[in-house]
């Protein structure tokens, strides 16, 4: 049976629902093992006297003598330190090249369990749990015999022969390699990759059952964040009381203990100085309502998000979102062609955009081994110009060519690979590493990664007032665009400066994003981006006719914020009908002063956005909220 959490207590958004939760076990990428320090996630400081090592095996790293002294016991005794100096050099090449972090964290969570006595070997020998941690789908993942299966297999026999070579002894069973599997898929299926900085993963955690028994839906009401743990205090200083209970029936008792054990004393079972990872509500939640994450990418199909999710956790997803008829709109509109958008859910032909699909990952692929940013972009762009449909005019027949419309999921990935090349591109030529093309096509590149990058934001920005789960992909793209906004004026020759000062004075409509949001009520929300998305589509008017000269793809693009020209978007036009043709009238063909003033003005409101978004997402503190803050910050200073 299934754990779940549901709220102990109704919530609005914008506040936390748990405190900071210290994790069972934490391994750091096997990159960052020497930039980092394997406690508590910090990175090092070259030449710092501080800095210390395992003089055993010298593998792992600490930023102080206190975190070595909080961590060097538990990396030894796990086996971790041995399995370094003794039993890397047995794994195969394929293991090592996809990295040991699983099995260190393996190793050092069964060694925490084992010592706390949170290891059943009821649990263990039925395959179920292990320290309360899910291990449900092991026996169909060794059955089904692929990468994973592979992985456990050998990464079994490793972490068992390192375990025995350390000198405690450990909680043995009638299979020797069962228990080591356990923790090991435990792992794979319950640890988290830690994010502290620019969306970097730098390692793997796992967490006990305050963390690790939220369960995940395709349309989530809560979101995660990783903080660095405090130094010189005792153990967890964030001691406050979890606003999420565990829910279930018919589960063994010794499950229970784990969660009243880790109720009991939140220093229990924990890494010292580990990252601590605190949830946080995305929506309004009632009290006795399920609080879920997302344990995947949402911008997929439903074929693929299963596909996802039965690989790596071996269940099928059955939230309202997969279960629902007629099916939402994002998923309507992310998965029909052009042709299909006004057709009831039993017309719909079968799907023929594979073959697309298919032509735009080995653009991608190409791209990533080859570094060959411009035939990237000739051949996404040739593909877009040839299927992507155009406004349709008055009169005109439906039976269209095309069969790709701008807020389709291949188009979404486009866009992604297009506003990377072209942005490679322009900063390639700005630092004169590009070799081969003229340095007059600087601007031609930054001006095409400005308008791919918006249009991926503007889309996004639909998804997201149907279902606001798409808050966070819509903050990285709404920086995205802004910085690439701002890179464009940057690019030319002139100060910034004096057309920023300008700008600010045109942005003055955009709604704050300064307040604090330790509680925010859904209809305050949903006004507040609402406001965004009108000074963004107002700003675009003015400036997108010329962004996308040259980029005959986009030209087909009516506006990168508003689409429901489609005809089958759920949201009213965000502007009246007048204010569209007064806009719609003005086609600016240079870069004028004023363009600089409107680029700039709406790279602001895009940054704010994005600041506002994340600090409601994940709190003021945030990486990317601070990202954006310093950006903001920045443009300020330029103008003084």
């Amino acid at each position: 049976m299934a754990m779940e959490m549901r709220a102990r207590e109704s919530v609005n958004m914008s506040e936390d629902l748990s405190g900071a939760i210290a994790p069972y076990a934490t391994a750091l990428h096997d990159a960052f093992l020497h930039s980092h320090c394997s406690s508590c996630f910090s990175k090092l400081l070259s030449q710092s006297p501080c800095v210390t090592s395992c003089t055993t095996c010298c593998s792992v790293q600490y930023c102080c003598s206190e975190c070595l002294s909080s961590d060097s016991v538990v990396h030894s005794s796990s086996g971790e330190c041995c399995f370094f100096v003794e039993h890397l050099r047995r794994a195969s090449r394929n293991y090592v090249t996809e990295g040991t972090s699983d099995l260190r964290a393996a190793l050092r969570l069964l060694y925490v369990l084992e010592m706390h006595g949170l290891v059943s070997s009821d649990q263990i020998n039925r395959y179920s749990r292990i320290g309360g941690l899910s291990a449900s789908g092991i026996e169909e993942a060794l059955e089904e015999g692929d990468e994973i299966a592979e992985r456990i297999l050998e990464g079994s026999l490793l972490m068992s022969s390192a375990r025995k070579a350390r000198a405690q002894t450990y909680v043995s069973f009638l299979d020797g390699l069962k228990v080591e599997r356990m923790a090991l898929w435990a792992v794979i299926t319950n640890s988290v990759e830690v994010q502290l900085d620019e969306g970097l993963a730098m390692g793997i955690a796992v967490y006990g059952p305050g963390f690790s028994w939220f369960n995940h839906s395709c349309f989530p009401n809560a979101s995660y964040r990783f903080v660095l743990a405090p130094k010189n205090e005792d153990r967890i200083s964030d001691k406050s009381k979890s606003r999420a209970v565990p829910a279930s029936k018919g589960v063994a008792a010794d499950v229970w203990h784990s969660w009243h054990y880790e109720e009991a004393d939140p220093t229990n079972a924990r890494c010292k100085y580990g990252p601590r990872v605190v949830v946080r509500c995305t929506k309004p939640i009632n009290k006795g309502d399920e609080v879920c994450i997302a344990y995947i990418d949402l911008l997929q199909t439903k074929e693929a998000r299963h596909s996802d999710l039965w690989l790596k956790y071996k269940f099928i997803c059955s939230c309202n979102r997969c279960i629902a008829s007629p099916e939402p709109y994002v998923d309507l509109i992310l998965n029909r062609d052009a042709r299909d958008l006004n057709k009831p859910e039993d017309a719909i032909a079968a799907p023929i955009v594979e073959d697309l699909d298919d032509d735009l990952q080995q653009a991608i692929s190409e791209y990533s081994l080859g570094d060959d940013a411009k035939a990237c972009c000739d051949m996404i762009e040739s593909m877009l110009s040839e299927n992507l449909m155009r406004v349709p005019h008055k009169g005109e027949l439906t039976g269209r060519k095309q069969i790709l419309h701008p807020l389709h999921r291949v188009c979404f990935t486009a866009y992604m690979a297009l506003a990377s090349a072209y942005r490679f591109r322009a900063i390639s030529l700005k630092t004169g590493s590009l070799h081969g093309e003229n340095s007059d096509d600087l601007f031609r590149m930054a001006k095409a990664a400005a308008a791919y990058s918006l249009v991926l934001a503007g889309a996004m920005n639909d998804l997201f007032l149907s279902e606001c789960s798409f808050m966070m992909p819509l903050s990285h793209f709404l920086i995205g665009a802004g910085q690439s906004l701002f890179f464009l004026v940057e690019s030319t020759k002139g100060e910034t400066g004096q057309y920023l000062s300008e700008a600010r004075f045109t942005f003055h409509s955009c709604p704050e994003s300064s307040a604090k949001h330790d509680s925010l009520k859904y209809s305050e929300f949903r006004s507040t981006c609402e406001g965004f998305g009108k000074q963004m589509l107002s700003l675009s008017f003015h400036c997108w006719p010329f962004l996308v000269q040259g980029l005959p793809c986009l030209e087909k693009v009516k506006n990168p914020i508003d689409f429901s020209w489609l005809g089958t978007t759920i949201h009213q036009s965000l502007l009246p009908e007048e204010d569209y043709a007064n806009l719609s009238a003005q086609d600016p063909t240079s870069f004028t002063k004023e363009q600089k003033e409107c680029i700039l003005s709406l790279a602001i409101c895009c940054v704010t956005y994005c600041k506002y978004l994340t600090s409601i997402c994940y709190g003021p503190q945030h990486y990317l909220a601070v990202h954006a803050k310093d950006i903001l910050e920045g443009s300020i200073s330029i103008c003084k």
